[in-house]
């Protein structure tokens, strides 16, 4: 069965870049291993952040279980603080370990110019292409889109998600306790996938980057 390794800042961020493509790998028989960087405690400052992270660890073994998602492993890193603590010696070596265990067919991550305000999903885009191009074997990189104003001047390829696209919209309404972030990106979502599904002569498409 092969594997295919999603990076997220966030646990909700591929619900949004390739929700579509998910349910179809998983339809495909391969496994899908998520790893989330931050439980993304300051998404509520009104609630205490032990709340917060309980909250979004079982809303989100929830949509994984839902989505066929075969295992997702939490880094526990500091919110909105990526920038700092990629740095830390274990993050880097913990997400070479990830890849070298799983030896995925391939590797999805945000991309570099996501534009979200705390910019950790930059982070995690810039953690996993500095620890891929360090290892002998070459593994294929694709940069999913979540909170993207531009395009990028890269190579691209798009995923027909048209057999899905109900699916991906089901699983990023299972984020409930971050509706007020997924209802801002929700209909984006939805256009982008009509958008590219006519570059692709489909119905609804999901575009990668190929960055490695």
């Amino acid at each position: 069965m092969p594997n295919i390794l999603i990076f997220c800042a966030h646990s909700d961020d591929e619900a949004i870049g390739m929700g579509g493509t998910i349910a179809k790998y998983v339809k495909e028989k391969k496994k899908i291993i998520k790893v989330v960087f931050t439980p993304g405690e300051k998404s509520h400052p009104h609630f205490q952040e032990k709340v917060v992270k309980k909250t979004r660890y079982k809303e989100t073994d929830k949509a994984s279980r839902f989505m066929g998602i075969k295992e997702t492993k939490n880094l526990g890193l500091k919110d909105s603080k990526l920038r700092s603590e990629i740095d830390r010696p274990f993050v880097k070596k913990r997400v070479k370990e990830l890849i070298m265990l799983y030896r995925p067919e391939k590797i999805y991550c945000p991309t570099k110019t996501d534009n979200h305000p705390t910019k950790d999903h930059q982070a995690v885009n810039q953690t996993v292409l500095e620890v891929v191009d360090s290892l002998r074997k070459h593994y294929p990189v694709y940069a999913y889109e979540v909170w993207n104003i531009f395009n990028e001047q890269l190579p691209h390829t798009y995923i027909d998600i048209t057999g899905f696209m109900k699916t991906k919209l089901d699983y990023i309404k299972m984020f409930k306790s971050q509706w007020i972030y997924m209802f801002s990106l929700y209909m984006p979502a939805f256009i982008r996938a009509i958008y590219y599904g006519r570059k692709n002569n489909c119905k609804y498409a999901e575009r990668f980057y190929k960055l490695r």
